[in-house]
């Protein structure tokens, strides 16, 4: 391949375009020329740059308008995606996958006509989001200092922002950076974040089969009795009883070994590209924002009686901001294996197929996940310097960070007093064993309340039996009982439960001419829709 001959500017000096070459060439490792198969590239362009390292096969075509005012790149799509066809041989493979050939087709200088010009290389995109031909092209403005490019996000995630730094910074700086590059990727530290986090996953997954509430099955599975317990999410808990902190606490749980063991590999692999590529601030703020993504999205989407545990929306949000902070690394074969194996785990995480370990997959957290790392994700990289090893705000990204972890600590209070609440159900009568009649509930109630003190509805079975034995304070003694049992009420049956037992102890009052209490009593279950209501206000207890 040849060198660059220099082209004079409208200014007397080195065009941009010349300069921008010279700079591909310093700190890219492209090349002056390209392969026989593309050179039908050399007419339409005035420099053509190739960068191969056995992986990626890229080609860029510089169009000096500076120099040669009025001169477009005049290739069509077709004749560049037949180029970019037989170039593919030079490509690499990873994982039995053929690496695209990439073509960038750049415009330099005064943009006079940009909305035409814009027009005209828009057409040049790629056939097809599978198209192993990836046509880019780019408007680099040298009056405005600004790029467009065809590419999403206006080409943000393949170079535009590198492009505007040359534009925009005096040339001195960026040929001594040359000279002596500044490192952009830190070196590879110990995955201190990573390994936290699955020492706490592993650590999590533990505890939940020491304090399992039911058998524990195959793969260490515990059952669902026990994970609403500890803290998973479910809409009916977190909706109707205001247990919030189930949103953090579900991201913790595990549904069995598979399901752990899968999450753990998955963070592991996300850990080493992206703890690596933004700090362990980031990392943990990144699965901070996934988790609550991912539990939210779930909390909208899933049926009311699903039960969602597992780390799979942090760990899908590490893996999209993954992809997009890869973009900071050197472009070659570095970058594509880390977004190739980024890729590979998160496209089929977000694909329902299956189901995972006899569990059904919970896709709204991993949509909800993908999507707050991509959006944080994007975020971040707009805000990265492009001299700067790790991005912006690394100080509000810890307390961000910290945040989170005092916050996941401090739902261990909720969940101690729940999981005692939890133990009680043993104490409770099984489904099997509640009367399916009144005369059996009444025949029934006294070794009810015998076996099961602790049931208000045992308490109810026996308190309706002794009225009906006109045992009036009998049947008050057991009604108080029942309505003792405030926690178990609150937390494991209806509101209809407990206004049966305030309803009717109020109309036993007022039988025996204890009017205010009984009036005291009805005040709350007046206010209601409850069966119970209309016997009260017949009785004159909702005035």
């Amino acid at each position: 391949m040849g060198e660059i001959v220099a082209a004079s500017g409208i200014d007397g000096g080195e065009s941009f375009a010349l300069y921008l070459a010279r700079t591909y060439i310093a700190q890219k490792g492209f090349a002056v020329g390209t392969v026989p198969e593309a050179q039908r590239l050399l007419a339409a362009s005035d420099i053509v740059l190739t960068h191969s390292d056995g992986l990626v096969f890229q080609i860029v075509c510089i169009v000096d308008c500076e120099a040669n005012p009025g001169k477009h790149f005049a290739l069509s799509r077709e004749l560049l995606h037949e180029i970019g066809t037989a170039c593919l041989k030079y490509s690499g493979k990873t994982n039995r996958i053929r690496m695209p050939v990439v073509i960038q087709v750049m415009e330099v200088g005064p943009a006079g006509n940009a909305g035409l010009d814009r027009n005209r290389l828009r057409g040049l995109k790629r056939r097809s989001i599978f198209s192993k031909v990836h046509i880019q092209a780019w408007i680099v403005d040298t009056e405005s200092k600004a790029v467009w490019s065809n590419v999403p996000f206006n080409g943000l995630l393949s170079g535009r922002r590198f492009i505007e730094s040359l534009l925009r910074r005096p040339r001195a700086s960026v040929v001594a950076a040359m000279r002596k590059p500044a490192p952009l990727v830190q070196d590879a530290r110990p995955l201190v974040a990573t390994s936290a986090l699955l020492a706490m996953l592993a650590a999590v997954f533990v505890a939940e089969q020491v304090f399992a509430l039911e058998p524990v099955g195959a793969l260490f599975r515990p059952g669902v009795r026990t994970l609403i317990a500890l803290g998973g999410l479910n809409s009916e808990s977190v909706l109707q009883s205001g247990d919030w902190y189930r949103l953090l606490s579900a991201t913790a749980l595990h549904g069995d070994l598979m399901h752990l063991a899968f999450n753990g590999i998955a963070l592991f692999f996300a850990g080493v590209v992206l703890e690596r590529l933004v700090g362990r601030a980031w990392f943990l703020a990144i699965y901070l924002i996934g988790g609550l993504g991912g539990s939210l999205l779930s909390l909208a989407i899933n049926p009311r009686t699903l039960v969602s545990v597992g780390a799979s929306g942090a760990i899908m949000a590490l893996l999209a901001a993954a992809c997009i902070a890869s973009f900071r690394l050197p472009a070659g074969t570095e970058r594509m294996v880390a977004q190739v194996n980024m890729l590979r785990i998160l496209v089929p995480s977000l694909l329902p197929l299956a189901t995972a370990g006899g569990h059904q997959v919970d896709y709204a957290a991993h949509f909800g996940g993908a999507i707050g790392g991509t959006v944080t994700g994007l975020l971040l990289f707009g805000i990265w310097p492009a001299t700067s090893p790790l991005p912006r705000f690394r100080a509000g990204a810890a307390a961000l960070a910290l945040a989170g972890f005092v916050a996941c600590a401090a739902t261990l209070v909720p969940i101690a007093r729940h999981y005692r609440l939890y133990t009680l159900i043993g104490l409770l009568i099984p489904p099997e064993q509640l009367p399916k009649t009144d005369a059996a509930a009444a025949a029934q109630s006294a070794d009810l309340v015998a076996r099961y003190p602790r049931d208000p509805r045992a308490h109810w079975f026996r308190a309706i039996a002794l009225l009906q034995a006109n045992d009036d304070a009998g049947g008050e003694r057991e009604l108080r009982a029942g309505l003792a049992e405030q926690e178990i009420l609150q937390h494991n049956f209806t509101p209809e439960m407990e206004w049966r037992l305030r309803g009717m102890l109020a109309l036993v009052l007022q039988d025996d001419r204890r009017t205010e209490e009984a009036k005291a009593l009805a005040r709350p279950v007046c206010a209601t829709k409850a069966t119970i209501r209309a016997a009260l206000a017949k009785a004159l207890l909702c005035d």
